[in-house]
């Protein structure tokens, strides 16, 4: 039988496949990321519950109504209320030297573009979209940018100039849910709510929580592409399928020929199809998951904000 010869779309089919399947499997990196991905969920209800109750200590409902009532009457002369879904928060504390200071925090309920790349990863990539754009083409004036930058905000509900029917705004949908009425104009920067220190750690400690959906998914993009660039290079040299067969036979990936419709520092390595599968093995066990989240359960943040 005539081995199949392979091209540059013949291995691009291939190193679809690979990627994929590193993708979908339980590493580490995949893991932080969907457990930073739960906690957020877990605490995001209770964390803008907190928000609320502690906005509405500095600004009752009953002055709320009374303002409401005053624009009723007088128009804008009668203040300002708005809908917001971002706060300023801020304590006192001791420096070092003994001097009071204070210290704020800008907790965002809304949906911020590099968050929702994170967040709706899955769903983007379901539209033929890549949440990795921001990763790949950081620092550089690639075109391939600007193009699929456009096209994942106006997915997400971004691109405010054009009109999206209600209900499949996602970014809508999302501030929606999280704004309430506030006294003031727009800027959130105008409103500081004083708390405590202890409310000041966890409302903080929130925050990492948002950021830390964003750094896990950006970390696990550079471990997907580690590999893949190891994949892409060792492909390359590979003139037939069963070659590249044969390396994904060794890392456990399914492979039929039904898939196909240059000098390197790694070259000795990345070439031999044995030697490129051990290469691309993770140092360590993928079995971690019990201890991640044991990890996780034993945080203080939920006995901090029950």
């Amino acid at each position: 039988m005539k081995k199949i010869t392979l091209n540059a779309e013949k291995r691009n089919s291939i190193a679809n496949v690979i990627e994929t399947h590193f993708r979908n499997a339980n590493s580490k990196l995949r893991i932080n990321w969907l457990l930073a991905k739960n906690k957020f969920n877990d605490h995001k209800e209770k964390m803008h519950s907190l928000a609320y109750k502690i906005v509405r200590q500095h600004q009752p409902q009953e002055d709320i109504d009374t303002i409401k009532s005053m624009i009723s009457k007088y128009g804008d002369s009668g203040g300002q209320i708005y809908n917001d879904k971002c706060f300023y928060f801020e304590t006192n504390y001791v420096d070092d030297e003994g001097k009071t200071k204070t210290k704020d925090i800008h907790l965002d309920f809304g949906l911020r573009y590099n968050f929702a790349l994170s967040y709706f990863d899955d769903e983007l990539r379901e539209q033929g979209l890549d949440p990795d754009n921001e990763y790949k083409y950081k620092g550089t004036k690639n075109p391939h940018y600007h193009s699929m930058y456009d096209k994942n905000r106006k997915y997400l509900g971004m691109h405010h100039n054009e009109q999206i029917r209600k209900g499949e705004n996602i970014e809508d949908n999302w501030n929606d849910k999280y704004k309430f009425e506030v006294i003031g104009s727009q800027y959130c920067g105008s409103r500081h709510f004083k708390v405590d220190s202890e409310t000041f750690e966890v409302l903080n400690q929130f925050q990492i929580m948002q950021e830390k959906v964003v750094s896990t998914h950006e970390q696990f993009f550079d471990y997907i592409k580690d590999k893949m660039d190891k994949v892409r290079l060792g492909l390359k040299s590979y003139k037939y399928f069963d070659e590249a067969k044969e390396l994904c036979d060794k890392l456990g990936i399914a492979l039929n020929e039904s898939v196909l419709n240059t000098d390197s520092s790694l070259a000795l390595s990345i070439y031999n199809p044995s030697a490129l599968a051990s290469l691309l093995a993770d140092n360590e066990a993928e079995d971690n998951k019990a201890d991640i989240i044991a990890q996780f359960k034993s945080g203080k943040l939920n006995q901090a904000i029950n």
